[in-house]
């Protein structure tokens, strides 16, 4: 069985640049018994995942309507001659896409996989077109029971194609990393990460904690060196001004990144939008940091009760758990120790999930031919 794996034109499938949606294919591909037969299509990169499985697609946006439509026009071209033959095309996070491909292609099995408010996004914002959707693939995968009821809000009838598949990071420490006195933020320099709110909250307490380094890393896009917006700007420069122990890291590969979390105490995660899932919560459990984040979305199903979750979060609540953390050492290490039981995100384990599924899905369509 043969898979193609279509990526949004924004993510860029290589080491230096990968966001969430592309660090999930690459981690779950390394776990598949599927490995050798998938293909992942997407914008062309330097230093690809998996060089020999991936094909970079060109993009012709003004001749096609688009960066995505075109991603998904080339590849309709480049193998509508093999007549499709037996695979499955997994489409990832742009239900337009498989609305275009799926008029196009009749003879395959094509999934939808969600890693945002489907309400939200052009193509599956209407009830109309989510029944649609939901009627067409052959399987629509969720990140989070959140975003699976977004989809079905309004939905009457009942669908058996419909699947929540977390995101994942394998564990590798057989026991808890060793710790250094450090705070962290990993995340988008944007409004609705919450980067201000972590800003100036460090800004108030840094001075009261100087055996504490706080970290901040992340830019506006995913592999953006330069600065982009003003918000990200005044983020930079008022977290750089609070004094020395503060660092601003920037933009870091997925790998440094996980370092840094394995290195840090205390994980902040202050997102004021409803969070899909949030691949840094998961990682912050891999990781066995203690994590204060806020209540929103698809996160208290990733933490539960393995972290302090806040209802509300502003600099008033965060500054009070956190300052409570930074006093009580034992605190600290009953929340690592919280993150670190019962793990249930290992990549080898939901990948056996998602293959299960797969192979389903490979006999339930071809049988019926």
């Amino acid at each position: 069985m043969n898979i193609d794996i279509l990526l949004p034109f924004k993510e860029k499938f290589s080491k230096n640049k990968a966001s969430a949606v592309s660090i999930t294919v690459k981690n779950s591909m390394k776990y598949s018994s599927f490995k050798n037969k998938i293909k992942v299509y997407g914008q062309k990169v330097e230093k690809p995942f998996y060089k020999k499985h991936f094909i970079g697609l060109k993009n012709n946006w003004i001749l096609h309507g688009g960066h995505n439509k075109s991603l998904a026009h080339n590849y309709y071209k480049k193998n509508k001659n093999n007549d499709f033959q037996k695979k499955i095309l997994e489409i990832h996070n742009r239900p337009y896409l498989f609305n275009y491909l799926f008029k196009k292609i009749k003879n395959i099995p094509i999934t939808l996989h969600f890693h945002n408010d489907p309400q939200e996004m052009k193509g599956s914002k209407t009830i109309k077109e989510r029944e649609y959707i939901a009627k067409s693939a052959a399987g629509i995968y969720f990140v989070s029971e959140f975003i699976k009821n977004k989809f079905l809000e309004g939905l009457k009838q009942k669908y058996n194609n419909i699947y929540v598949l977390y995101n994942s990071v394998e564990r590798k420490h057989l026991i808890i990393p060793n710790k250094k006195r450090q705070v962290l933020f990993v995340g988008r320099l944007v409004p609705e990460k919450g980067a201000h709110i972590y800003t100036n909250v460090i800004k108030k307490i840094a001075k009261d904690f100087e055996n504490w380094k706080f970290i901040l890393i992340g830019s506006s896009k995913a592999g953006q060196e330069k600065t982009k917006t003003s918000y990200e700007a005044k983020i930079i420069k008022d977290f750089k001004s609070i004094g020395h122990n503060v660092k601003y890291l920037g933009f870091l590969d997925n790998r440094k990144v996980n370092k840094s979390i394995s290195d840090a105490s205390i994980l902040v995660i202050p997102s004021i939008w409803d969070e899909p899932l949030c691949l840094v919560a998961i990682e912050g459990l891999c990781h066995a940091s203690a994590i204060i984040s806020s209540n929103k979305g698809g996160l208290p199903e990733v933490i539960k009760d393995k972290g302090i979750k806040l209802k509300n979060i502003n600099e008033v609540t965060l500054r009070k758990q956190l300052v409570k953390l930074l006093s009580n050492s034992k605190l600290i290490k009953k929340y690592q120790k919280k993150a670190w039981a019962k793990y249930e995100f290992n990549s080898s384990k939901l990948t056996k999930k998602q293959d299960s599924i797969r192979l389903r899905i490979i006999k339930d369509f071809y049988l019926k031919k």
